[in-house]
């Protein structure tokens, strides 16, 4: 399995049994959005514990899995088990806490078993039916894949991982000739250029999964919007769990260029990297293990 570490964001489904048939409808009416800053809190008040990095992944994603049994109900294994939107059983697994308790387990949404949007739930037990907790997470569709698909009112975004991306935007006044951008993975920044007459501000839906921006505690940040290596002032204005939405005023002599800058974007590992990193991490767990079986034999 391989780690992925994108920050801390957590919704939990304390009470209610998993659905593990096939073909049911998958909800989590007991959800409940927990700040990170109370994960120390819920290990204390629940025996088992999970929680996810981020609440909205794509269909490209390494979902990393963090949870804490109490030390004291470490005598069973643990139980993981994952449900697509419409109810399918898309994982199971079984996993051991360390001594602490601490356990962490990676999920990868590449596969076809993962190509429903919507909500997906984690179920984690330990033993009897007192000991067990439930989280979701989100997938949704964001890959588009050709600039040719985005409407008059997106912007066609082009990432350097050869994704194309599309994001709402519309202007105050004044009419649009025309609009592009690109996004950088490695600096976490996205460029747009928009062209027209008579503009006064432009208003972007920025997708969270696309690029979002978060302190180190797991909360929203300030995006840094620049135009012509200047900071700009904007409004951040009605975001949501999906979308982050931002004001921008519009002044020719920025040409209609800006750069906005985050924390986290879309999945940074590409097939290529996702396959080394793989084959490094399986090179160095053999080797752990021929090091071993020798020491033993000696």
């Amino acid at each position: 399995m391989n780690f992925l570490y994108l920050g801390v964001f957590t919704i939990f489904c304390v009470v209610g049994t998993l659905p593990i048939s096939f073909g049911q409808s998958n909800n989590c009416p007991s959800c409940v959005h927990i700040a990170p800053e109370d994960i120390d809190l819920y290990k204390e008040l629940f025996p088992i514990t999970v929680w996810t990095d981020s609440k909205i992944y794509d269909h490209n994603s390494l979902v990393k899995v963090t949870g804490h049994l109490r030390p004291e109900n470490n005598i069973s294994p643990i139980l993981a088990v994952v449900t697509s939107p419409i109810g399918n059983v898309v994982t199971v697994d079984q996993i051991s806490a360390d001594l602490n308790g601490d356990f962490s387990f990676i999920l990868n949404t590449q596969s076809s078993l993962w190509k429903e949007d919507g909500d997906y739930i984690i179920k984690v037990q330990s033993g009897s039916d007192n000991r067990q907790f439930k989280t979701k997470f989100k997938l949704i569709s964001y890959d588009v894949g050709s600039i040719s698909d985005c409407t008059t009112t997106e912007i066609p975004i082009t990432a350097d991982n050869g994704g194309v991306y599309c994001i709402p935007f519309n202007s105050s006044k004044g009419t649009t000739i025309n609009a592009e951008g690109s996004l950088k993975l490695e600096t976490k920044t996205l460029s747009i250029q928009i062209r027209g007459q008579d503009i006064d501000s432009v208003i972007l839906d920025i997708p969270r999964a696309l690029l979002d921006s978060k302190s180190s505690s797991g909360m929203d940040s300030p995006f840094t919007v620049m135009s012509n290596q200047r900071m700009v002032l904007f409004e951040e204005l009605n975001s949501t769990e999906e979308t982050r939405q931002i004001k921008i005023d519009y002044s020719p002599t920025r040409n209609g260029s800006f750069q906005i800058i985050g924390t986290h974007v879309i999945p940074e590992f590409g097939s290529i990297t996702l396959l080394v990193l793989l084959s490094a991490i399986s090179a160095i767990l053999l080797a752990g293990r021929l090091f071993s079986t020798r020491i033993v034999k000696l």
